[in-house]
């Protein structure tokens, strides 16, 4: 059985940090259909958004609670909390994970009684690139990552503890949690410097019968992320501006593999590129029910991160998992217990059936030495089996309504609820004084009112003034671009004619003037500004000049005419 779907995408914005934020304005506007988020003129959608009021049992009933309700039918799921340090991750993590103790012992609880159940849990964090355990007292050695073929991607020695109880898997968390790394930063007084995973591996058996009993594996991871950061605002220096690129590293692999896994033209996903992508590897992309919950700030002043938060959601909620139901798991640890508790049950039979074979033996032989309970025909193998097979029966959990639990479990809601409560009441007293404070404000604003609105009409006239003023520089703008194409056509033109006139002339001149001449008629040449010519100096016609200039011209009048048809083509020409 098999479901491909998209990643589950939710946004949870928190409210101003009254420490860092007091004077800030709010630069969020959710949208009151609860999917669509504006900021900085872009808008986003979402699967859901909670506001500055949501409570964390509303994030998870209406976010995690899904995630966890598929890890107990035996698929893969993971919660990751993505954003910018000091937005909530930890705080809606810690949340969500305390929620889903109480929903999976619950689920337990309220199976069938022929369902037996083994949980296991392990916490470790990825710390400047290296994982450590953090159920482990002497955790100063990385641990390895590896991958095989039936469990795919795993951390070579990483302590799993078997739990039976809320309060079991509470303690594990809570000795995870006084070992991961934190430090103080500009935006966080408790700053998560590591990428910390806790892992709840759920087993379940349906069926007494051995032979048609089904067997599944549900396992749930929940991913605390670091908090991406600006060097310029945490003020890291030192270890944590180490750490810190190590975070952002870290990060901006993860962003790489998820843009690659919505390219649909890319041809590699660089899971390996980090330990943080390698781990997620089955949860982005593949066999896996994912949920990302990205947490913002909505102080003006964090604009950019929350930008880039929203943008990191958008991208993700794209990516598709085809996610199936873990069935027959080979290297289930319910089903190796589930055969040895059957083999003791089978050793014990036989010890039965040897004692009554030999129990008339026996009670001739007993004397007064059998004052502790022993006899020499029960040994204490029997107290061995019994021991051992207790041991195994402890560790799993049968199905069936828990009484007990479910009191405390009620009763821990109810706190829980009247905290809340206590909460909103005390937010409503907040949002009433803001609210006086902005009535007092609004008065002040209309009494000068008359005053503003003069000043406002003065400024829409002179705004008005200076528009028809850029109207008509920008209508004298064109005419005077007119006027200076024309212009640059008409010299373009009167360029073009005078190049004719000259090569004409020149023609005209290598024609008819033989090139010993040409330099006396250029000594001998002065234009006269008077009539506008070129005239030569120190020439006269005389009579017999001008008769014999006349004979010469009628003479050679037909070799002058071809000639100057020579001239007339060679300059049509150009």
């Amino acid at each position: 059985m098999s479901s491909e779907d998209n990643v589950r995408v939710v946004v949870r914005c928190r409210p101003l940090s009254t420490e860092l934020e007091a004077d800030q304005d709010i630069c969020v506007d959710l949208n009151s259909d609860g999917r669509t988020i504006r900021l900085a003129s872009r808008e986003f959608t979402f699967d859901r958004i909670f506001g500055l009021d949501s409570t964390q049992a509303q994030v998870f009933r209406e976010s995690a609670q899904y995630i966890v309700d598929c890890v107990v039918q035996g698929y893969n799921g993971t919660i990751f909390a993505y954003g910018q340090t000091g937005t909530g991750k930890t705080y809606t993590a810690s949340a969500i994970l305390l929620n889903s103790f109480d929903h999976i012992f619950d689920y337990i609880s309220k199976s069938a009684n022929d369902t037996k159940f083994l949980v296991r849990a392990s916490f470790y964090e990825i710390y400047n690139e290296e994982i450590r355990d953090l159920l482990c007292k002497n955790n100063l050695k990385p641990l390895e990552l590896k991958e095989s073929t039936q469990c795919g991607v795993y951390v070579k020695d990483l302590s799993c503890y078997v739990v039976n109880s809320v309060s079991d898997l509470t303690k594990l968390r809570q000795l995870g949690e006084k070992q991961r790394s934190v430090a103080a930063t500009n935006m966080n007084r408790e700053s998560s410097r590591s990428h910390t995973i806790f892992t709840i591996t759920v087993e379940m058996i349906i069926g007494n019968d051995s032979k048609t009993s089904s067997l599944r594996v549900g396992k749930f991871n929940l991913v605390d992320l670091a908090g991406s950061e600006r060097q310029s605002k945490t003020g890291t220096s030192g270890d944590r501006l180490r750490e810190a690129a190590k975070i952002n590293l870290s990060l901006t692999s993860l962003s790489l593999v998820i843009a690659a896994l919505t390219d649909s033209k890319a041809t590699h996903i660089p899971y390996r590129n980090s330990k943080l992508t390698r781990i997620l590897s089955d949860s982005l992309g593949g066999n896996s029910k994912t949920l990302l919950i990205a947490c913002i700030g909505p102080a003006k002043m964090n604009i950019d991160e929350s930008l880039s938060t929203l943008r990191f959601a958008s991208n993700t909620k794209h990516i598709k998992n085809k996610a199936i139901i873990n069935e027959d798991t080979k290297d289930a640890l319910l089903r190796r217990f589930q055969k040895q508790i059957d083999e003791l049950k089978h050793q014990l039979e036989l010890e039965g059936d040897v004692d009554m074979d030999n129990n008339d033996t026996n009670d001739a032989n007993n004397n007064n030495d059998d004052k502790n309970g022993e006899s020499n025909g029960k040994p204490m193998i029997p107290n061995e089996i019994l021991e051992k097979l207790k041991s195994l029966e402890n560790k799993i959990c049968f199905g069936g309504e828990n009484l007990i639990e479910k009191a405390e479990l009620q009763q821990r809601l109810i706190a829980e609820s009247e905290t809340e409560l206590q909460e909103r009441r005390e937010k409503e007293r907040q949002l009433q004084l803001t609210l006086e404070l902005r009535q007092q404000e609004f008065l002040r604003i209309e009494e000068t009112y008359g005053t503003l609105q003069e000043e406002v009409m003065a400024l829409n006239k002179k705004l008005k003034k200076a528009f028809y003023f850029l109207k008509d520089a920008k209508s004298e703008l064109s005419d005077t671009q007119c006027d200076y194409e024309k212009l640059h056509e008409d010299l373009l033109d009167s360029i073009r004619t005078a190049n004719k006139e000259i090569k004409l002339t020149n023609c005209l001149i290598n024609h008819y003037i033989p090139d010993s001449k040409l330099e006396i008629i250029h000594n001998s040449v002065a234009y006269n500004d008077l009539v506008g010519e070129w005239q030569l100096r120190c020439i006269a016609y005389t009579g017999n000049n001008m008769q014999q200039k006349s004979i010469d011209q009628s003479v050679s009048q037909s070799q002058t005419n071809l000639d100057l048809q020579n001239v007339y083509l060679t300059y049509n020409k150009y």
